[in-house]
C-alpha cells in the first residue's frame, strides 16, 4: 500500500513567552542545577532565618504570614504575624471576630483589605463543606486553596510549603530577580524576563521534597544578597549567574518606577481615615460623627470620596451620618 502523502499543515507560530522559557530551560543542565541547588542551600543553611511559619507546619500559620508579606518587608512581617496569631490563633478564632477587632489587629500594615481577605477565608474555611465550605480546616488541594479570598499563586504555594511540606515553587518579586538574573541574565527581570520562564525555571530548579528549605532559601538570597543592587562581592551563585559578567562589565539594573510620593496621597489620606477609626474603636468600641472625621481635611470632597471606598471595600460602615470600623452589626 502506497503511503498516504499530503501537504504539510503550517506549523503555528511558538509565542514569545513560550520560546523564552525553552531557551531558558535548555541552559539548565543536570550539572548545573546540580550546582544551583548545592550552592544555594549551603548558602541558606549558614544564613537560615528561623522565622515561626517556616518551621511549625501549620497551614494557618503559613497563610498569615504569606498575607502580611505581600509588598512587606520582612522585618514587619514577623510583627504582624506575631500580633495577629496572638489575637487569632486558630482559623477559627478568625472566622468567629468581629471584623472590627479584626482590621483594628491588622493595624497600619498596610493594605488593610488583606485582612478582610483573611476574615472572609476564615469563615468560608468553617463552613460545612456541604454548605461549600472546608469543614473547619484550610484546603490542601491547590484549586481550592487558590479560590479562597486574597489567595494567590504565590500564597497558596508558602500554605502548601510550610503547611503541609508539599513541593510547590513559590516565587514573589524577590524570586523573580534571582532566578531572572541567574538564569536569564537579565539585570532587571521584573522587566524583562518572561513570567513563563520564570516559572518553568521555579518548577525546573525545586527539588523534590525540599520545598520548605527551598522555596525561603531563594525568597531570602533575593531579600540579602541579590538585591536590586547586587551583592555580586559574596553571591555563593556567582560562577553559573548568566548577569554576572554583566553587573562585572560595570552595567546597571534600571530601577523599577517607584510608586508615587506619600504625602498628600490618597494612601496617606486613607490611611489617616483607617487610624482615626482604629482609634474610636479601640477606645470604646463606638463610631464616630462623619462631619468631625472629615472636618481637619484640606480636602473635604476628596476625603468624603476616599471613606465611600473604604465603606464599598467593606472597611468601614457608614449610616445616619455616623462612621464606624469594619461592617455594622446591630446596636451600632
Amino acid at each position: 500500500m502506497t503511503p498516504r502523502t499530503s501537504t504539510p499543515a503550517t506549523k503555528p507560530a511558538t509565542s514569545d513567552a513560550a520560546r523564552a522559557a525553552a531557551d531558558a530551560l535548555a541552559t539548565l543542565t543536570p550539572r548545573r542545577v546540580a550546582q544551583i541547588r548545592r550552592s544555594l542551600l549551603g548558602w541558606y543553611e549558614a544564613n537560615e532565618s528561623p522565622f515561626p511559619w517556616r518551621t511549625a507546619r501549620d497551614p494557618y500559620s503559613a497563610l498569615v504570614a504569606a498575607v502580611a508579606a505581600q509588598q512587606t518587608q520582612m522585618s514587619r512581617v514577623i510583627e504582624i504575624h506575631e500580633r495577629w496569631m496572638r489575637a487569632f490563633p486558630t482559623v477559627g478564632d478568625l472566622a468567629r471576630a468581629d471584623r472590627a477587632e479584626v482590621l483594628r489587629v491588622w493595624g497600619r500594615a498596610g493594605y488593610p483589605r488583606r485582612a478582610v481577605a483573611l476574615h472572609e477565608t476564615a469563615i468560608r474555611c468553617m463552613r460545612p463543606i456541604e454548605d461549600g465550605g472546608h469543614g473547619g480546616a484550610l484546603p490542601r488541594d491547590p484549586a481550592a486553596l487558590l479560590a479562597l479570598p486574597g489567595v494567590g499563586p504565590f500564597t497558596a504555594a508558602i500554605v502548601r510549603t510550610f503547611g503541609w511540606g508539599d513541593d510547590a515553587p513559590a516565587v514573589d518579586t524577590n524570586v523573580v530577580r534571582v532566578l531572572g538574573r541567574l538564569v536569564c541574565g537579565d539585570l532587571q527581570p521584573a522587566r524583562e524576563t518572561s513570567p513563563a520562564a520564570v516559572e518553568a525555571i521555579a518548577a525546573r530548579l525545586l527539588p523534590r521534597g525540599q520545598a520548605a528549605r527551598w522555596n525561603p532559601a531563594l525568597m531570602d538570597y533575593g531579600g540579602r544578597v541579590c538585591l536590586p543592587r547586587p551583592r555580586c562581592g559574596e553571591c555563593a551563585l556567582a560562577s553559573t549567574c548568566a548577569a554576572r559578567p554583566r553587573f562585572a562589565a560595570g552595567e546597571v539594573a534600571e530601577p523599577v518606577r517607584a510608586q508615587g510620593a506619600w504625602a498628600g496621597s490618597d494612601r496617606q489620606l486613607r490611611g489617616a481615615l483607617m487610624q482615626a477609626l482604629r482609634d474610636a474603636h479601640a477606645e470604646d468600641g463606638a463610631s464616630v460623627s462623619e462631619r468631625t472625621l472629615l472636618a481637619g481635611l484640606d480636602d473635604v470632597e476628596r476625603g468624603r470620596r476616599l471613606l465611600a471606598a473604604l465603606v464599598a471595600n467593606g472597611l468601614a460602615w457608614r449610616a445616619r451620618g455616623r462612621v464606624g470600623l469594619g461592617t455594622r452589626s446591630a446596636g451600632k
